[in-house]
C-alpha cells in the first residue's frame, strides 16, 4: 500500500510539473506571437536571380536506392547558376567519423572543395551533425569535420564556427549571394525549448521564389507571411521538411513520440491533428505551385495524402534524387 501511494504521489507531482512547464511554454509562445514579425519593414525585392536551381537531398528519411544512407536528419545541396550551397549537415546520430552525409556526398560524386558555402537552418542536432555540436552551438560534417574554414558560412544568430574566415550571423532577412537570401529567423517556443529557424530563398528568373526549409518549426503560415513581406514575390516551390508527424513521428524514446508531443503543435496537451493538416493542405494549394517534402519529421501518412492531393505538383524528397527547376 505504501508503495502504491508513493507511486501515485510521484505521478501526481510529475503531472503538475509537466503542466506548469507547458503553461510556461504557452506564455512564452504568446509573447513570440505578439512580437514575431519585428522585421516586417525589411524588403529584399531585388537581390538578383538565377535561371535555374537544382536541389539534391543528401540526408533524409528516404533514398532513391540502397546505395545511399538514410537517417532522421536533413542536408541538401543547392546549386544555382553561380553557387553551390550545402544546406544543413544531417544528424550523424552514431557520431561516426565518416558521417552519412559524407558517405552520400561520395556516392553522388560531390566533393567538399566544390561547395561555396554552408547554410544552417537552425541549431537542432539533426541539422548540425549531432548532439555534441548542438550543445556547443556549432556544427560538424562528421565526428571530425573536414576543413571548411574557407567556406562562406550562413548561420543563425547565436551559432559559431571557431575557425571560420567568412561567417555571416543572421537574424533578419538577409541577402547572401546573387539570387539567394535568408528569410531571417522566425522563433517558436517548443516544449523542449525555444528554437529560431531560417529558410533559404532562391529567386528563379521569370518564375518566382524557391524556398528550402529545414524543419518548418516556424509554421507554414508565418513562413509564407515573412516571405510575402520581405520579398514581395510569389512562391513557386517549397522544398524541404515542414514537421507534420501525424499520426506518429519518427523519433521516439521509451515509447514517447518526441516529434509529435514535444516538437510540433501547441505542446503535448495540444498536438497537431488532422484538422491542422487540412488547413496546411489548403494553404499550400492556394500559395505554392510545386511542393517537395521530406520524411525526416513528416509521417508517411501525410506524404501519401499529399501525393494524392497534389498529383504531379508533389514530389517526395529522396536522398540522391535531384529536384530541378529551370
Amino acid at each position: 500500500m505504501k508503495l502504491s501511494i508513493t507511486v501515485l504521489l510521484a505521478i501526481i507531482s510529475a503531472s503538475i510539473i509537466f503542466f506548469i512547464a507547458d503553461y510556461n511554454r504557452g506564455l512564452k509562445q504568446d509573447y513570440i506571437d505578439d512580437n514575431w514579425d519585428k522585421f516586417a519593414n525589411i524588403r529584399l525585392s531585388d537581390f538578383g536571380s538565377t535561371t535555374a536551381v537544382s536541389i539534391t537531398p543528401l540526408v533524409n528519411w528516404d533514398a532513391m536506392s540502397e546505395d545511399y544512407q538514410t537517417e532522421a536528419g536533413v542536408s541538401y545541396l543547392v546549386e544555382t547558376d553561380d553557387y553551390r550551397i550545402l544546406f544543413d549537415v544531417g544528424f550523424n546520430q552514431n557520431n561516426t567519423e565518416h558521417s552519412p552525409l559524407m558517405r552520400n556526398m561520395e556516392r553522388a560524386g560531390i566533393e567538399i572543395d566544390s561547395i561555396d558555402g554552408i547554410f544552417i537552418s537552425h541549431a537542432h542536432r539533426d541539422h548540425v551533425g549531432g548532439i555534441e555540436w548542438e550543445k556547443k552551438k556549432t556544427f560538424s560534417i562528421g565526428a571530425r569535420s573536414p576543413d571548411i574554414s574557407n567556406k562562406k558560412l550562413f548561420l543563425p544568430k547565436g551559432m559559431n564556427y571557431p575557425r571560420a574566415k567568412s561567417l555571416l550571423s543572421i537574424d533578419q532577412p538577409t541577402v547572401l549571394v546573387k539570387g539567394m537570401a535568408s528569410t531571417g529567423l522566425i522563433a517558436r517556443q517548443l516544449f523542449m525549448g525555444r528554437i529560431d529557424e531560417q529558410a533559404l530563398v532562391v529567386d528563379i528568373a521569370e518564375k518566382g521564389l524557391v524556398v528550402i526549409v529545414g524543419c518548418g518549426h516556424q509554421t507554414l503560415e508565418k513562413l509564407l507571411q515573412r516571405i510575402k513581406t520581405a520579398f514581395g514575390k510569389p512562391v513557386y516551390a517549397i522544398v524541404g521538411d515542414l514537421h507534420f508527424p501525424v499520426p506518429n513521428g519518427r523519433l521516439k524514446s521509451l515509447g514517447i513520440d518526441l516529434q509529435r508531443l514535444f516538437a510540433s503543435g501547441n505542446g503535448p496537451f495540444s498536438p497537431l491533428t488532422m484538422s491542422d493538416i487540412d488547413a496546411v493542405e489548403a494553404q499550400l494549394n492556394d500559395s505554392v505551385n510545386q511542393i517537395a517534402l521530406g520524411g525526416h519529421d513528416t509521417s508517411d501518412y501525410v506524404l501519401e495524402r499529399f501525393e494524392t492531393k497534389f498529383g504531379n505538383r508533389f514530389h517526395r524528397v529522396r536522398v540522391g534524387e535531384t529536384f530541378h527547376i529551370k
